[in-house]
């Protein structure tokens, strides 16, 4: 039964895919971003646990069965918003079409706030201890006690994303061009040399999809098709060789990334599976806590708040991002581990039960109208989209908070930049 609705499973992500392709020509539409990476947690995942025999170790298979008719309907939803989202009507905001953009101001703004998340990156990394101490050693990474300072460098992505802007892109430039490899540098090696999939996954998508848009142009569904292969074995090769990638390694680097779908607590399905089964079982919700924790609560520092989320009432945030509520030891009989994720369906399910399948509707009608308002209006929503694009890896891998810090921290700077670059004509 679990394979039948696997298999179920998979021919809604490759009707999505493919559907959106047929119909809106575009190979960045939304659902050939979001529905492969879909496909590799709730297809792959599954049918390759269920192959091995060690997927009901953990879960027996009438349980894996009901999170699995979950996932089904929730990615049907999911699917229904990205095709209804690209239909939007945009008569309500043409208005916009008779604003112009000043390229001189969007440049200024990519260069001022991707030199200031250039030095926070620099400073991250002097305060661990300098380059060869913080990448001489396995999943290196540069620190900072101040949480404003880390998060500071995603203003890199914001400087690279108004610089690829249509109206701001300009190759022949050496500024423009020195400031390009200047701000790519940072992900780049964070990604490569720290082997962290997240920061590979940003400047890989940064700059293959804002090449494309900043010149109007998109490649075929079959190349856009064998990066994203190409991009998902790269990832699964340094997070398999995370303890063996590091300056100076003299450690044998594996080539086999099977590992990765191996039966164990931190596997995103069965870790997934488990959260979801839980809070079914115990009426346990965050009922969008967590999620408003991210706006209300992350924003102030430590240093002023220290036991923030515990008097917010989600202390479990501490853990895990909060998926596995207060344990899952006493229904799973089996425990977390810690940093493991629960991947976009369970996160939502342990945050709304059933109203996780309109969210997922919502969610798919952002992108899909975000989608239609870039390729329509240009402008702002071209970074928007990106945006979004960028942040697909951690929606559907990880969890809401690793989405919701990070799309405000992108999406108001760049938003304030194309304001101030706006002028009537």
């Amino acid at each position: 039964m679990l394979e039948n609705l696997c298999w179920l499973t998979a021919s809604i992500c490759l009707g999505g895919i493919l559907g959106a392709y047929w119909k809106l020509r575009d190979p960045f539409h939304p659902a050939i971003v979001l529905l492969p990476m879909c496909a590799f947690i709730y297809v792959l995942m599954p049918l390759r646990l269920a192959k091995l025999g060690a997927l009901f170790a953990y879960v027996s298979e009438e349980q894996a069965v009901w999170v699995q008719s979950v996932v089904i309907v929730g990615l049907l939803c999911l699917t229904a918003g990205l095709f209804h989202g690209s239909r939007v009507d945009l008569r309500q905001v043409t208005a916009q079409r008779s604003y112009r953009y000043s390229p001189d101001v969007l440049r200024m703004g990519g260069y001022v706030l991707g030199s200031i998340g250039l030095l926070a990156w620099l400073y991250v990394i002097s305060s661990g201890g300098g380059f060869l101490e913080v990448f001489g050693r396995a999943n290196g990474r540069g620190w900072s006690e101040v949480g404003y300072i880390r998060e500071t460098v995603y203003l890199v992505i914001v400087g690279l994303l108004l610089l690829f802007s249509p109206q701001a892109y300009n190759p022949k430039d050496k500024l423009w061009l020195a400031a390009v490899i200047a701000l790519s540098l940072p992900y780049v090696i964070q990604g490569l040399l720290g082997a962290q999939r997240g920061p590979t996954f940003l400047i890989a998508m940064t700059l293959g999809i804002s090449w494309y848009m900043a010149r109007g142009q998109r490649p075929s569904l079959l190349l856009v098709g064998g990066g994203g292969v190409l991009l998902g074995l790269l990832m699964l090769f340094l997070v398999t060789n995370r303890g063996a990638i590091y300056v100076g390694s003299h450690e044998e680097v594996k080539t086999d990334a099977s590992a990765v779908l191996e039966a164990t607590e931190a596997n995103e399905y069965i870790f997934g599976a488990g959260c979801m089964i839980a809070s079914h079982q115990t009426g346990e919700y965050f009922w969008g806590k967590r999620y408003l924790a991210q706006l209300l609560v992350r924003p102030v520092p430590r240093q002023l708040w220290a036991n923030k989320y515990a008097d917010f009432g989600v202390p479990e945030l501490e853990a895990n991002a909060g998926v596995a509520k207060v344990g899952l030891g006493p229904v799973m009989g089996w425990s977390e581990i810690p940093g493991a994720a629960g991947a976009m369906i369970a996160d939502l399910w342990v945050e709304f039960s059933w109203l996780a399948l309109p969210v997922l509707f919502l969610i798919g009608y952002a992108y899909g109208s975000t989608w239609r308002k870039a390729v329509t209006l240009s402008g702002p929503w071209n970074t928007q989209y990106t945006i979004l694009a960028l942040l697909s890896i951690y929606l559907v891998s990880q969890s809401g908070e690793a989405v919701i810090f990070r799309l405000v921290i992108l999406s108001l700077p760049s938003w304030w930049v194309w304001r101030k670059a706006r002028y009537e004509v």
